[in-house]
């Protein structure tokens, strides 16, 4: 299978640009157009989204410099083409050991967030709220707030696989403490004061973000 990307050309991204935009490292982005690695099924799918291809499109088939797919099934050339941080051509070889490192990082932690991603939470939110309200006394009224949690799970996975914390559904999270809690200990007063950090968390989970996104584009 190749996968043969022209995102500089195409839509005038670098390579950084590019993995940001589908939430993965520059050095993922890299392998793949070296065919030295492949993108998950997950990331298959953003690009496809990405290009408006479909998916089958993207494996062996070349696409145009204009970002239409080339239907006529050229040989893909053997030169791989990369970008400086500009967005021009750039044929230096990146592949050293740190960005290996860092490559292989990338890939285990977008495969452990898309197997998490693609646990069933809601049907096992219901499950544990059935039990909670048959075998615990008084769990049909406060542990119907399991469901909230279900939003929560799977910002968590979209946060660890764009590693960005601004994904974080936390605003959702604080509501599931502030119902738990207050049903459970009659605590409402001064529970509700943990609103407050709703519009602290969001800027500052922003600026984390660019700090990291800055870091990385520096490497």
């Amino acid at each position: 299978m190749t996968i043969f990307i022209l995102c500089g050309k195409s839509r005038g991204l670098s390579q950084d640009e590019f993995a940001e935009n589908l939430g993965v490292s520059r050095q993922a982005v890299s392998k793949w157009e070296r065919n030295e690695a492949y993108p998950d099924t997950e990331n298959l799918i953003a690009i496809a989204k990405f290009f408006n291809v479909k998916i089958d499109d993207l494996i062996n088939t070349p696409i145009n410099v204009d970002g239409g797919i080339n239907n006529d099934h050229a040989p893909i050339p053997n030169k791989v083409i990369e970008y400086s941080e500009d967005g021009g051509e750039n044929d230096d070889d990146h592949d050293d050991e740190d960005e290996d490192e860092e490559d292989h990082n990338s890939n285990q932690t977008s495969a452990a967030s898309y197997i998490w991603s693609s646990v069933p939470f809601a049907i096992i939110a219901t499950i544990a709220y059935l039990l909670i309200g048959f075998f615990i006394e008084g769990g049909w009224s406060v542990g119907w707030t399991i469901f909230l949690l279900v939003p929560v799970y799977y910002s968590v996975t979209d946060c660890i696989r764009r590693k960005s914390f601004s994904s974080f559904n936390y605003s959702v999270f604080v509501t599931f403490l502030f119902l738990l809690f207050g049903m459970l200990y009659s605590v409402w007063h001064p529970l509700w004061i943990i609103y407050l950090t709703v519009p602290v968390y969001y800027p500052i989970a922003s600026a984390i973000d660019s700090a990291i996104r800055n870091r990385n584009k520096n490497k």
